[in-house]
């Protein structure tokens, strides 16, 4: 047989170092560089804070609970790896970083085992399946590590099908790979179904390896084909039974089977459609868009993280291949690999397209792209090797994809870590302006410049972990919402007197429309907590302004309790230091005198700022200080007010229009001083 046959020609070599470890150096050495770089400066994103927790109320134990409504089968896997690593950012990134590169050298291995002779194929397409720039979701730690664990005992499943039939002639030990290789399975597909799709090509696989071990006798490749793909079938056929019959369990429907009973042809013309778009932007699209991405910059720490990679990649790969004589190869199957490639890729959008989903290069689908990898590495792999046939010259091209992939991931490892510390400074704000909250209270917001990553019910985790860390019951109560998203549903009505109701897997939320604290976060500037109906003219904000204003209206700053005798912390397990030397730290603190008519204490908090050297980082942060100017200094005229606090803050004569604007809106000045801000607008036009 050829899986056998290949391993004793190369046995008789003896193997240098690099024979031995050059390709999982050169898989380590990829990942390190495409996810190593940001890695322990990250935090948590998106699903990851409200599965934190539920590990901090309940324990590892309690996923038993939080799995019960939505894919009972992943309970398991989060009790053991929680009981292990618990609430760690640095531990859970890490575990991700090592899974990835595990993942890509079980990928290696198994196409090793299947096809041993197209060996140095396989190298180029481990290499791309490590480094792939379409998927970007990397960074969130804990779902994808996990689902990294998935997919790698996924494809163990068919290296343990390579061993059974390497060891069909000793019957005891061909049950032993195939039970193994059942269980792989298992693990595999049935805690999440992102891998469900790949199954359909097990068989294809055996066909090829059989035919090629018993040319010419279709009757006993058939015979194998059917013996040892049986096991995996039937527990593939159970596996669906479960998932119909158990439905109810999940959140996600299978709802391509009604489409396909209403309305079967459309159903197929827009299946088609959705393939070919998918396969054009998982196959092609992300190199483009990647290059695109890199060509864009000039940083030179990002050009000198190109030119390290180009130099790794490069000087590993002519190492591996210094010796010709080590690959054991037949003729040129690239167009073959690229085909099958292609056959992979839309055999893995079956378990997406069966829920209604979309496959792309767009956040938030592009997750389901870790499906696709295994196809997309094959198709790219063999298509070069196909058309280039220079070793140099495909080290050379797969050397260059690495780094355009590389140069990708860096980026968008910025990006998440900009998130990261914007998500850290709204935290940070949030606790100075607000040393404890009223339980039942909701935080509500809209035009959040980190809601790429962070939704509204996500964000209930961590306020739930800063304001109420010691509440075990499955109850919450804070949380968070976002109206310029579908949590609009909760708050249909920016009314008084309504009750909220909301449910967050097993947990409970009881809230009302008395109970909202209303934030603005701007793009530039500082956490405001709205009150007195006024809608901050900040930069940034697309969400209507009269619904900025009844959400003004609504919040109610009193929620925030100051006489607590154990005032909330925020987590530095989770958020690292806190810096207060900076401007928002003092602005926060000048809005709680504000609150409690301080107005002498807000004017010293804007002084001491100065001092320090800061100064507001938006017209509508000079809002608070004109109205303690207002009401504190009597200023006699609009000149004496102009001037006065033009003198400690020149750059206020740029935003007296908004400033005015917001005060009148609040209706909470005496006429007089109204009188002098009417005068103010009228004399510097201002419109609205």
């Amino acid at each position: 047989m050829e899986l056998s046959t290949s391993l004793k020609e190369e046995n008789n070599r003896k193997a240098s170092f690099w024979d031995k470890f050059g390709v999982p150096i050169l898989l380590l050495l990829a990942t390190l560089l495409a996810y190593g770089t940001v890695c322990h400066k990250l935090g948590f994103f998106l699903d990851d804070w409200y599965i934190i927790l539920f590990q901090q109320k309940f324990g590892p134990n309690g996923f038993w609970i939080f799995f019960s409504q939505d894919r009972p089968l992943e309970a398991l896997p989060f009790v053991i790896f929680f009981s292990i690593f618990k609430d760690s950012a640095l531990a859970w990134a890490l575990f991700a970083l090592v899974m990835r590169w595990v993942l890509s050298l079980v990928f290696w291995i198994t196409l090793n085992k299947l096809f041993p002779k197209q060996r140095k194929l396989w190298i180029w397409a481990s290499l791309i399946f490590t480094i792939y720039p379409g998927f970007k979701f990397h960074n969130f730690s804990i779902m994808f590590a996990l689902f990294y664990v998935f997919f790698t005992f996924y494809i163990l499943s068919f290296y343990s099908m390579g061993r059974a039939i390497e060891k069909r002639q000793s019957p005891w030990v061909y049950g032993i790979w195939t039970l193994l290789g059942i269980v792989c399975l298992g693990i595999g597909i049935m805690p999440v179904e992102y891998f469900f799709g790949l199954e359909f090509i097990r068989p294809i696989l055996l066909w090829i390896i059989h035919a090629r071990s018993y040319p010419k006798q279709g009757k006993k490749v058939f015979k194998y084909v059917l013996l040892d793909s049986l096991p995996y079938l039937l527990l593939t056929i159970g596996f669906v039974v479960f998932r119909v019959s158990q439905s109810h369990a999940y959140i996600y429907k299978i709802s391509l089977l009604d489409q396909l009973k209403t309305a079967p042809f459309a159903t197929i013309w827009q299946l088609m459609q959705n393939a070919g778009k998918s396969l054009f932007e998982g196959l092609i699209l992300a190199w483009g868009k990647s290059f695109s991405d890199i060509i864009l910059v000039r940083i030179w720490e990002f050009v000198g993280l190109l030119a390290l990679s180009f130099t790794i990649i490069g000087i590993t790969l002519l190492l591996i291949f210094r010796q010709k004589q080590r690959f054991v190869t037949d003729k040129n199957h690239g167009l073959q690999v690229a085909g099958t490639g292609i056959l992979l890729s839309l055999l893995s959008l079956i378990p997406f397209y069966a829920g209604d989903f979309t496959v792309s290069l767009d956040f938030p689908w592009n997750r389901f792209l870790l499906a696709m990898m295994p196809g997309i590495s094959l198709f790219t792999a063999g298509f070069f090797d196909f058309i280039v046939r220079n070793v140099l010259i495909k080290n050379f091209f797969f050397t260059a994809l690495s780094v355009i992939a590389i140069g990708s991931h860096f980026l968008v490892g910025q990006e998440f870590l900009s998130y990261w510390n914007q998500q850290k400074a709204f935290f940070e704000q949030l606790r100075w302006r607000a040393p404890n909250l009223e339980p039942g209270t909701t935080l509500v917001t809209a035009d959040l410049p980190i809601n790429k990553y962070f939704s509204g019910t996500t964000l209930s985790g961590p306020v739930n972990l800063i304001f109420d860390p010691d509440n075990t019951e499955p109850s919450l109560n804070y949380f968070f919402i976002l109206l310029d998203s579908n949590q609009e549903k909760y708050l249909p009505d920016l009314t008084p007197h309504n009750e909220i109701s909301i449910s967050l897997r097993t947990l409970k939320f009881q809230g009302n429309t008395d109970r909202i604290l209303g934030l603005l976060l701007p793009e530039t500037g500082c956490l405001q907590v709205l009150s007195d109906g006024i809608a901050p003219a900040v930069p940034g904000t697309h969400y209507p302004f009269e619904k900025w204003q009844q959400l003004a209206t609504l919040s109610n700053p009193n929620l925030i309790m100051f006489d607590t005798k154990s005032p909330a912390t925020l987590p530095s397990r989770y958020f690292g230091d806190v810096n207060t030397e900076q401007w928002c730290y003092y602005y926060q603190q000048a809005d709680i005198a504000r609150q409690f008519a301080d107005w002498d204490g807000v004017i010293e908090q804007y002084q001491q700022a100065k001092t320090m050297g800061f100064e507001p980082l938006n017209g509508s942060e000079y809002r608070v200080l004109t109205e303690a100017w207002l009401k504190s200094k009597e200023p006699d005229s609009l000149d004496d007010l102009s001037a006065d606090l033009s003198d400690m803050f020149p750059n206020i004569n740029q935003h007296w229009c908004n400033i005015a604007h917001e005060l009148l809106s609040a209706n909470t000045l005496e006429s007089n001083k109204q009188n002098l801000l009417i005068e103010l607008i009228s004399q510097n036009n201002c419109g609205r």
